[in-house]
């Protein structure tokens, strides 16, 4: 069961919008990816989610109402023993994950985590935007520093803690530079204009090839402390699973940095 942990929450989601399609809107997947996560629910749990009599417009059966009410109240039940727990108690393990570009908010904030907090020990990796989505969806995350928030729920844990330009590097028009999240989000007639497509994960390597072999793409500035309209925004965003103590604990280490 725990392997559709995170199918399940995408039930519960989806679940209050009449639709498949209606449902996708609102939870950052598209219908797809929606039908394959309800596809491999019931596969799992051997039962039907969806009529899918109605062509167009897939509605939910009961039993998925059922389904979704039991997964939400075993999380209530979850989240109400974690926070029986004493606030007083060490954490011993965090995770965190963070943009390349960001990695300095996110060095800070562990630096302090294990002098104020008394964290005993924090694991910190840098990814690009769509691998830390799927990762801090899927729970393996507890905190990502990143420029926008995964899927379109709304998060407890949020903070915008600052702010950083995307900046346009031209150094050679025939080769386009671009991250993974990028290259996938952009129309492919727009992959047709350059000679070369660079793909990386890396903010490094974009950085360097661009400056020393030559390209178009974005860069990211030094990440700064404050907000500004204009600019992309800094966010931390924290597990629905830390506790509110804890999460009070790391805002205020955000604040002195």
């Amino acid at each position: 069961m725990h392997a559709i942990h995170y199918e399940l929450s995408i039930l519960a989601k989806a679940i209050h919008h009449k639709n498949l399609s209606a449902a996708a809107l609102h939870v950052g997947l598209s219908q797809p990816q929606l039908s394959r996560i309800i596809a491999k629910i019931e596969d799992e749990l051997q039962v039907v989610l969806l009529d899918r009599s109605a062509k167009r417009k897939s509605g939910w059966t009961p039993l998925a109402l059922e389904v979704a009410e039991i997964f939400e109240k075993s999380q209530r039940r979850l989240e109400s023993e974690l926070s029986t727990i004493s606030n007083s108690e060490m954490v011993a393990d965090l995770h965190i994950g963070t943009l390349e570009g960001l990695s300095s908010f996110a060095m800070k904030t562990a630096q302090v985590c294990f002098e104020k907090i008394g964290i005993k020990k924090i694991s910190l990796d840098i990814y690009d935007l769509s691998e830390l989505e799927s990762h801090f969806l899927s729970g393996d995350l507890d905190l990502i520093f990143s420029s926008k928030t995964p899927g379109r729920q709304k998060y407890t844990h949020l903070a915008e803690i600052g702010y950083q330009r995307l900046e346009k590097v031209e150094t050679k028009t025939t080769t386009g530079v671009m991250s993974t999240f990028e290259y996938n989000r952009l129309h492919e007639k727009a992959h047709l204009s350059y000679e070369h497509v660079l793909v990386s994960n890396s903010l490094m390597i974009r950085k360097e090839w661009l400056e020393k072999i030559g390209g178009t793409g974005h860069l990211p500035s030094e990440a700064k402390k404050g907000k500004s309209k204009d600019q992309e925004p800094v966010l931390l965003i924290g597990s629905e699973l830390i506790s509110p103590q804890l999460w009070i604990e790391i805002e205020r280490i955000i604040e002195s940095i």
